[in-house]
């Protein structure tokens, strides 16, 4: 009986260890919607950032001249 029991323990252990390290079909569309919605968000806040640059003038302290012990 005690090899029956080892067995069985073993079916089940290898059966977990699958369980915990196979992804089934709808982890894999679950991580596919994740991934295309962090690549809109992405794109969208690269967007946003390209519309609001500045383009900088010819006046300002970013041209002044730098300090000769800088």
């Amino acid at each position: 009986m005690h090899l029956a029991h080892a067995v069985a323990a073993a079916h089940l252990a290898e059966r977990a260890t699958v369980r915990l390290h196979r992804a089934d079909a709808h982890e894999i569309a679950a991580a596919e919607r994740r991934v295309l919605e962090r690549a809109r968000r992405t794109a969208a806040r690269a967007e946003a950032q390209a519309a609001g640059a500045r383009t900088y003038t010819v006046r300002g302290r970013h041209l002044a001249p730098r300090p000769a012990g800088a």
